[in-house]
């Protein structure tokens, strides 16, 4: 239909302010909606001004029959703005990713069930799909790419793990970039001070007082309950126990703790590992089972939080230990 020439347009447009949103909403980073709307904008300004200009053209001057027309330099203007707003938002996808990514160990005590590699993919797919249409000028090759691309997308998208059962409010962002790691002799005053020139918590109101309250309670109820052993343990799990909001606590966690919710209940399974494996009567069991008794839930995890904690293997670690049991025997 000749007619339709042209209409086509502004909905290049859609695409990258629909994939920046996708992960935006799905990460649980959204903002107000006035905000999400400016993203919109250049797709309707471009059918604003397409409008007049398609209406006033024949369908053998939209077909190119009639030789070149006076409005060609506005299509490819309208082109190359299309190729610059694919390339912006793969670009602020990856970035919004990242952050996301971060954030992630603030709210899952365990992550090996949480991958971002398809929301990854997705992003590349569409990176893939822009580089086509930038170097390649083939319909058909545009065509090809983009129906094996939403397969694959659909596949890895059903796969997906769910990755926020509670994602904290937009205003709370947290920051595990700005943290840096504190040594674990140092007073708790010291690595509060520490803390907290260094990460800030907008809206918080959280006082000294109030702070120094909730870090007895989580340490109470650690030692009663020992919430960390559930392999499936989220923040706010955690935070309904304690009867706080998430982002209060996971601001305690770094400002006492000096680590991220994550660091912090894995260090309590490793010590936990360490009292099982020190008794006598549980050498007839293997590390791993120990370990799943902990809360940890994957062998990896295991390994990895394990050596990160002490510097030394689960297996080097459980020879000293075996030494020491046989020795005081």
């Amino acid at each position: 239909m000749p007619a339709l020439i042209g209409w086509e347009l502004p909905f290049p447009f859609l695409h990258g302010p629909f994939l920046y949103l996708y992960i935006l909403f799905l990460t649980g980073q959204q903002r107000r909606g006035w905000q999400n709307i400016i993203h919109f904008i250049p797709a309707l300004l471009t059918a604003i001004i397409l409008a007049p200009v398609l209406t006033s053209m024949s369908a053998q001057q939209k077909m190119g029959l009639l030789g070149p027309s006076e409005f060609d330099p506005l299509f490819q203007w309208m082109v190359k703005g299309i190729i610059i707003s694919g390339v912006v938002y793969v670009v602020l996808s990856f970035i919004l990713l990242r952050r996301h990514s971060q954030n992630v160990a603030f709210q899952f005590s365990n992550t090996d069930k949480i991958t971002l590699n398809w929301l990854r993919y997705l992003i590349g797919g569409m990176g893939v799909i822009w580089i086509v249409v930038i170097f390649f000028l083939s319909a058909q090759s545009l065509y090809i790419v983009v129906a094996l691309f939403i397969f694959f997308i659909g596949y890895l998208g059903i796969r997906q793990v769910g990755i926020f059962s509670n994602p904290p409010p937009a205003h709370e962002v947290y920051l595990p970039a700005v943290i840096q790691p504190v040594e674990d002799k140092q007073e708790p005053d010291i690595i509060a001070a520490r803390s907290d020139k260094k990460v800030k918590y907008e809206k918080s109101g959280l006082t000294d007082t109030e702070a120094r309250r909730i870090h007895i309670a989580l340490g109470m109820i650690m030692q009663d309950q020992q919430c960390y052993k559930d392999p499936e343990l989220t923040l706010g799990d955690l935070a309904k126990m304690l009867d706080v909001h998430p982002a209060i606590l996971s601001q305690v966690i770094n400002s006492r703790e000096g680590k991220n919710f994550y660091d912090y209940i894995n260090v309590l399974r490793v010590e936990a590992f360490k009292q099982l494996l020190s008794q006598p009567s549980n050498q007839q069991y293997t590390l791993l089972a120990l370990a799943f008794e902990c809360g940890f839930n994957s062998k990896t995890s295991f390994n990895r939080n394990f050596k990160k904690v002490t510097q030394l293997s689960p297996s080097n670690y459980a020879k000293g230990i075996n030494v020491s049991i046989q020795e005081g025997n």
